[in-house]
Protein backbone atom coordinates (compact mmCIF):
# COMPACT_ATOMS: atom_id res chain seq x y z
CA UNK A 1 0.00 0.00 0.00
CA UNK A 2 1.54 3.36 -0.99
CA UNK A 3 1.94 6.12 1.57
CA UNK A 4 -0.86 8.61 1.73
CA UNK A 5 1.20 11.80 2.07
CA UNK A 6 -1.14 14.52 3.31
CA UNK A 7 -4.81 15.35 3.49
CA UNK A 8 -4.07 19.06 3.46
CA UNK A 9 -5.31 19.42 7.05
CA UNK A 10 -2.62 19.24 9.79
CA UNK A 11 -5.09 18.00 12.42
CA UNK A 12 -6.36 15.27 10.09
CA UNK A 13 -2.80 14.27 9.23
CA UNK A 14 -1.94 13.97 12.93
CA UNK A 15 -4.93 11.72 13.57
CA UNK A 16 -4.06 9.63 10.57
CA UNK A 17 -0.49 9.19 11.83
CA UNK A 18 -1.87 8.00 15.18
CA UNK A 19 -4.15 5.60 13.29
CA UNK A 20 -1.21 4.07 11.43
CA UNK A 21 0.64 3.65 14.74
CA UNK A 22 -2.33 1.72 16.14
CA UNK A 23 -2.46 -0.37 12.97
CA UNK A 24 1.24 -1.20 13.29
CA UNK A 25 0.59 -2.39 16.84
CA UNK A 26 -2.29 -4.58 15.68
CA UNK A 27 -5.18 -2.56 17.14
CA UNK A 28 -7.21 -2.35 13.94
CA UNK A 29 -10.43 -1.21 15.59
CA UNK A 30 -8.75 1.81 17.17
CA UNK A 31 -6.98 2.56 13.89
CA UNK A 32 -10.26 2.51 11.96
CA UNK A 33 -11.92 4.79 14.51
CA UNK A 34 -9.09 7.32 14.15
CA UNK A 35 -9.24 7.19 10.37
CA UNK A 36 -12.98 7.91 10.59
CA UNK A 37 -12.13 10.94 12.75
CA UNK A 38 -9.55 11.92 10.15
CA UNK A 39 -12.22 11.84 7.46
CA UNK A 40 -14.52 14.01 9.59
CA UNK A 41 -11.83 16.69 9.18
CA UNK A 42 -10.92 15.84 5.57
CA UNK A 43 -13.97 14.18 3.98
CA UNK A 44 -12.66 14.54 0.41
CA UNK A 45 -9.34 12.79 1.01
CA UNK A 46 -9.47 9.79 -1.35
CA UNK A 47 -6.42 8.11 0.17
CA UNK A 48 -7.98 8.33 3.62
CA UNK A 49 -11.08 6.51 2.43
CA UNK A 50 -8.83 3.87 0.87
CA UNK A 51 -7.06 3.44 4.22
CA UNK A 52 -10.40 3.03 5.96
CA UNK A 53 -11.44 0.41 3.41
CA UNK A 54 -8.21 -1.47 3.97
CA UNK A 55 -8.77 -1.51 7.73
CA UNK A 56 -12.41 -2.57 7.41
CA UNK A 57 -11.37 -5.36 5.06
CA UNK A 58 -8.80 -6.58 7.57
CA UNK A 59 -11.40 -6.65 10.34
CA UNK A 60 -13.80 -8.64 8.14
CA UNK A 61 -16.31 -5.83 7.62
CA UNK A 62 -16.76 -6.42 3.91
CA UNK A 63 -19.71 -4.10 3.37
CA UNK A 64 -18.03 -1.18 5.14
CA UNK A 65 -14.82 -1.83 3.22
CA UNK A 66 -16.67 -1.73 -0.11
CA UNK A 67 -18.40 1.50 0.90
CA UNK A 68 -15.07 3.13 1.79
CA UNK A 69 -13.34 1.98 -1.40
CA UNK A 70 -16.23 3.30 -3.48
CA UNK A 71 -15.95 6.64 -1.75
CA UNK A 72 -12.21 6.73 -2.49
CA UNK A 73 -12.83 5.96 -6.14
CA UNK A 74 -15.56 8.59 -6.43
CA UNK A 75 -13.14 11.24 -5.15
CA UNK A 76 -10.26 10.26 -7.45
CA UNK A 77 -11.16 9.11 -10.96
CA UNK A 78 -7.50 8.29 -11.66
CA UNK A 79 -7.52 5.98 -8.64
CA UNK A 80 -3.96 6.61 -7.51
CA UNK A 81 -4.58 4.75 -4.24
CA UNK A 82 -5.85 1.58 -5.92
CA UNK A 83 -9.42 1.32 -4.62
CA UNK A 84 -10.67 -0.05 -7.95
CA UNK A 85 -8.37 -3.06 -7.70
CA UNK A 86 -9.55 -3.73 -4.15
CA UNK A 87 -13.18 -3.59 -5.30
CA UNK A 88 -12.37 -5.98 -8.14
CA UNK A 89 -10.80 -8.43 -5.72
CA UNK A 90 -13.97 -8.24 -3.64
CA UNK A 91 -16.05 -9.02 -6.74
CA UNK A 92 -17.55 -5.53 -7.03
CA UNK A 93 -15.88 -4.52 -10.32
CA UNK A 94 -14.52 -6.35 -13.38
CA UNK A 95 -10.95 -7.48 -12.88
CA UNK A 96 -9.71 -6.24 -16.25
CA UNK A 97 -8.53 -2.64 -16.06
CA UNK A 98 -9.11 -2.44 -12.33
CA UNK A 99 -5.45 -1.65 -11.69
CA UNK A 100 -4.97 1.81 -13.21
CA UNK A 101 -1.73 3.11 -14.67
CA UNK A 102 -1.91 5.98 -12.15
CA UNK A 103 -1.95 3.52 -9.28
CA UNK A 104 0.91 1.41 -10.64
CA UNK A 105 3.03 4.50 -11.33
CA UNK A 106 2.42 5.87 -7.82
CA UNK A 107 3.09 2.47 -6.26
CA UNK A 108 6.48 2.13 -7.92
CA UNK A 109 7.48 5.75 -7.50
CA UNK A 110 7.04 5.07 -3.78
CA UNK A 111 8.73 1.66 -3.98
CA UNK A 112 11.77 2.66 -6.07
CA UNK A 113 14.24 3.48 -3.27
CA UNK A 114 13.90 0.02 -1.71
CA UNK A 115 12.75 -1.93 -4.78
CA UNK A 116 15.82 -4.06 -5.44
CA UNK A 117 16.51 -4.75 -1.77
CA UNK A 118 12.94 -5.85 -1.23
CA UNK A 119 12.39 -7.76 -4.47
CA UNK A 120 15.69 -9.60 -4.61
CA UNK A 121 16.51 -9.80 -0.91
CA UNK A 122 13.09 -10.37 0.64
CA UNK A 123 11.11 -11.98 -2.20
CA UNK A 124 13.95 -14.00 -3.79
CA UNK A 125 13.09 -12.57 -7.21
CA UNK A 126 14.75 -14.36 -10.13
CA UNK A 127 12.70 -13.44 -13.22
CA UNK A 128 15.60 -12.17 -15.41
CA UNK A 129 17.71 -15.22 -14.52
CA UNK A 130 14.87 -17.56 -15.52
CA UNK A 131 14.41 -15.76 -18.85
CA UNK A 132 18.13 -15.78 -19.56
CA UNK A 133 18.36 -19.52 -18.85
CA UNK A 134 15.32 -20.34 -20.99
CA UNK A 135 16.57 -18.28 -23.94
CA UNK A 136 20.06 -19.75 -23.61
CA UNK A 137 18.59 -23.22 -24.01
CA UNK A 138 17.01 -22.16 -27.32
CA UNK A 139 19.62 -19.94 -28.91
CA UNK A 140 23.38 -20.25 -28.93
CA UNK A 141 25.18 -17.95 -29.05
CA UNK A 142 22.76 -15.72 -27.16
CA UNK A 143 22.74 -12.48 -29.18
CA UNK A 144 20.07 -9.92 -30.13
CA UNK A 145 20.37 -6.83 -32.28
CA UNK A 146 17.65 -4.81 -30.51
CA UNK A 147 15.75 -5.64 -27.33
CA UNK A 148 12.67 -3.94 -25.89
CA UNK A 149 12.37 -4.28 -22.10
CA UNK A 150 8.72 -3.82 -21.11
CA UNK A 151 8.30 -2.68 -17.51
CA UNK A 152 12.05 -2.38 -17.15
CA UNK A 153 11.89 -1.06 -13.59
CA UNK A 154 15.34 -0.40 -12.15
CA UNK A 155 17.03 -2.37 -14.93
CA UNK A 156 17.39 -5.83 -13.43
CA UNK A 157 16.63 -7.49 -16.77
CA UNK A 158 18.93 -5.02 -18.50
CA UNK A 159 21.77 -6.10 -16.23
CA UNK A 160 21.10 -9.76 -17.06
CA UNK A 161 20.95 -9.15 -20.84
CA UNK A 162 23.36 -6.28 -21.50
CA UNK A 163 26.11 -8.60 -22.76
CA UNK A 164 23.79 -10.15 -25.34
CA UNK A 165 22.00 -7.12 -26.83
CA UNK A 166 23.37 -4.55 -29.23
CA UNK A 167 20.71 -2.03 -28.20
CA UNK A 168 18.24 -2.07 -25.31
CA UNK A 169 15.22 0.21 -24.95
CA UNK A 170 13.41 0.26 -21.61
CA UNK A 171 9.90 1.45 -20.82
CA UNK A 172 8.17 1.83 -17.47
CA UNK A 173 5.31 3.77 -15.87
CA UNK A 174 7.42 5.00 -12.95
CA UNK A 175 9.79 7.94 -13.35
CA UNK A 176 11.53 7.02 -10.11
CA UNK A 177 12.22 3.47 -11.33
CA UNK A 178 13.51 4.82 -14.65
CA UNK A 179 15.87 7.14 -12.80
CA UNK A 180 17.35 4.10 -11.05
CA UNK A 181 17.67 2.25 -14.37
CA UNK A 182 19.23 5.29 -16.05
CA UNK A 183 21.94 5.53 -13.40
CA UNK A 184 23.23 2.12 -14.52
CA UNK A 185 23.99 3.23 -18.07
CA UNK A 186 22.57 0.08 -19.65
CA UNK A 187 19.89 1.34 -22.03
CA UNK A 188 20.06 3.22 -25.31
CA UNK A 189 16.72 4.80 -24.40
CA UNK A 190 14.34 4.91 -21.44
CA UNK A 191 10.73 6.03 -21.80
CA UNK A 192 8.00 6.68 -19.24
CA UNK A 193 4.99 5.14 -20.98
CA UNK A 194 2.39 2.43 -20.75
CA UNK A 195 3.78 -0.73 -22.39
CA UNK A 196 1.02 -0.98 -24.99
CA UNK A 197 1.26 2.71 -25.93
CA UNK A 198 5.01 2.30 -26.26
CA UNK A 199 4.69 -0.74 -28.53
CA UNK A 200 2.17 1.08 -30.73
CA UNK A 201 4.79 3.79 -31.30
CA UNK A 202 7.48 1.34 -32.47
CA UNK A 203 8.12 0.56 -36.15
CA UNK A 204 7.07 -2.83 -37.46
CA UNK A 205 9.71 -5.57 -37.46
CA UNK A 206 12.10 -3.39 -35.43
CA UNK A 207 13.07 -5.66 -32.51
CA UNK A 208 14.70 -9.05 -32.29
CA UNK A 209 13.66 -9.64 -28.66
CA UNK A 210 10.79 -8.33 -26.54
CA UNK A 211 11.19 -9.04 -22.84
CA UNK A 212 8.61 -8.71 -20.04
CA UNK A 213 9.87 -9.79 -16.62
CA UNK A 214 7.19 -9.70 -13.89
CA UNK A 215 5.11 -7.16 -15.84
CA UNK A 216 1.91 -9.05 -16.64
CA UNK A 217 1.08 -9.27 -12.93
CA UNK A 218 -0.21 -5.69 -13.37
CA UNK A 219 -2.19 -6.34 -16.56
CA UNK A 220 -5.30 -8.44 -17.15
CA UNK A 221 -6.30 -8.96 -20.79
CA UNK A 222 -3.13 -9.20 -22.87
CA UNK A 223 -4.65 -9.65 -26.33
CA UNK A 224 -3.84 -6.16 -27.66
CA UNK A 225 -0.35 -6.23 -26.17
CA UNK A 226 0.47 -9.61 -27.73
CA UNK A 227 -0.75 -8.30 -31.08
CA UNK A 228 1.58 -5.30 -30.88
CA UNK A 229 4.51 -7.44 -29.76
CA UNK A 230 4.05 -9.60 -32.85
CA UNK A 231 3.94 -6.51 -35.06
CA UNK A 232 7.21 -5.03 -33.74
CA UNK A 233 9.14 -8.32 -33.79
CA UNK A 234 11.36 -9.16 -36.72
CA UNK A 235 10.66 -12.46 -38.49
CA UNK A 236 11.87 -15.20 -36.12
CA UNK A 237 12.10 -12.62 -33.33
CA UNK A 238 11.44 -13.81 -29.78
CA UNK A 239 8.99 -12.75 -27.07
CA UNK A 240 10.00 -13.93 -23.59
CA UNK A 241 8.19 -13.26 -20.34
CA UNK A 242 7.33 -14.41 -16.86
CA UNK A 243 3.79 -14.40 -15.47
CA UNK A 244 1.92 -15.59 -12.43
CA UNK A 245 -0.17 -18.69 -13.10
CA UNK A 246 -3.56 -19.92 -12.05
CA UNK A 247 -5.24 -23.18 -12.99
CA UNK A 248 -8.90 -22.17 -13.04
CA UNK A 249 -11.18 -21.67 -16.07
CA UNK A 250 -10.89 -17.85 -16.12
CA UNK A 251 -8.42 -16.29 -18.58
CA UNK A 252 -7.00 -14.30 -15.67
CA UNK A 253 -7.82 -13.42 -12.08
CA UNK A 254 -6.87 -10.65 -9.69
CA UNK A 255 -5.25 -12.68 -6.96
CA UNK A 256 -5.27 -12.19 -3.19
CA UNK A 257 -1.84 -10.51 -3.49
CA UNK A 258 -3.31 -7.80 -5.77
CA UNK A 259 -1.52 -9.19 -8.82
CA UNK A 260 -2.99 -10.75 -11.93
CA UNK A 261 -2.49 -14.45 -12.58
CA UNK A 262 -3.07 -15.90 -16.07
CA UNK A 263 -3.99 -19.33 -17.34
CA UNK A 264 -2.00 -21.37 -19.85
CA UNK A 265 -5.01 -21.43 -22.18
CA UNK A 266 -5.44 -17.66 -22.27
CA UNK A 267 -1.75 -17.01 -22.89
CA UNK A 268 -1.65 -19.49 -25.77
CA UNK A 269 -4.93 -18.19 -27.23
CA UNK A 270 -3.71 -14.59 -27.31
CA UNK A 271 -0.42 -15.71 -28.81
CA UNK A 272 -2.10 -17.74 -31.59
CA UNK A 273 -4.38 -14.83 -32.45
CA UNK A 274 -1.31 -12.60 -32.77
CA UNK A 275 0.52 -15.08 -35.00
CA UNK A 276 3.07 -16.14 -32.39
CA UNK A 277 4.34 -19.71 -32.03
CA UNK A 278 5.07 -21.26 -28.65
CA UNK A 279 8.66 -22.46 -28.34
CA UNK A 280 8.85 -23.13 -24.62
CA UNK A 281 6.78 -22.83 -21.48
CA UNK A 282 8.03 -23.87 -18.06
CA UNK A 283 5.94 -23.74 -14.91
CA UNK A 284 8.27 -22.10 -12.45
CA UNK A 285 8.26 -19.34 -9.85
CA UNK A 286 9.87 -15.95 -10.27
CA UNK A 287 9.37 -14.71 -6.70
CA UNK A 288 8.21 -15.77 -3.28
CA UNK A 289 5.41 -14.45 -1.09
CA UNK A 290 5.79 -14.87 2.68
CA UNK A 291 8.50 -17.42 2.10
CA UNK A 292 6.57 -19.59 -0.37
CA UNK A 293 7.06 -19.70 -4.16
CA UNK A 294 4.28 -18.02 -6.15
CA UNK A 295 2.99 -20.27 -8.97
CA UNK A 296 4.23 -18.87 -12.26
CA UNK A 297 5.38 -19.57 -15.77
CA UNK A 298 8.25 -18.71 -18.09
CA UNK A 299 7.25 -18.58 -21.75
CA UNK A 300 9.01 -17.95 -25.05
CA UNK A 301 7.16 -17.35 -28.32
CA UNK A 302 8.50 -16.77 -31.84
CA UNK A 303 7.07 -14.62 -34.54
Amino acid sequence: MPSFHTSGDPIADRRFAYAMDYKARGDLAAAAELVEQTLDCAPRWAAGWYALGDLREETGERGKAIEAYRQSLALDAGDVAGAGARLARLGERPADGAMTTSHVAALFDEYAPRFERSLVGDLAYRGPALLKAALSDLRQPLAFRRMLDLGCGTGLAGEAFQAFCGEMIGVDLSQAMLAKAGSKGLYRGLLCKDALVFLESQPAASAELVLAADVFVYLGDLQALFREVARVLEPNGLFAFTAQRHDGPEPFILNHDMRYAHSHASIESWARAAGLTLLRRNDDWARQDRGSPVPGMVAIFKR
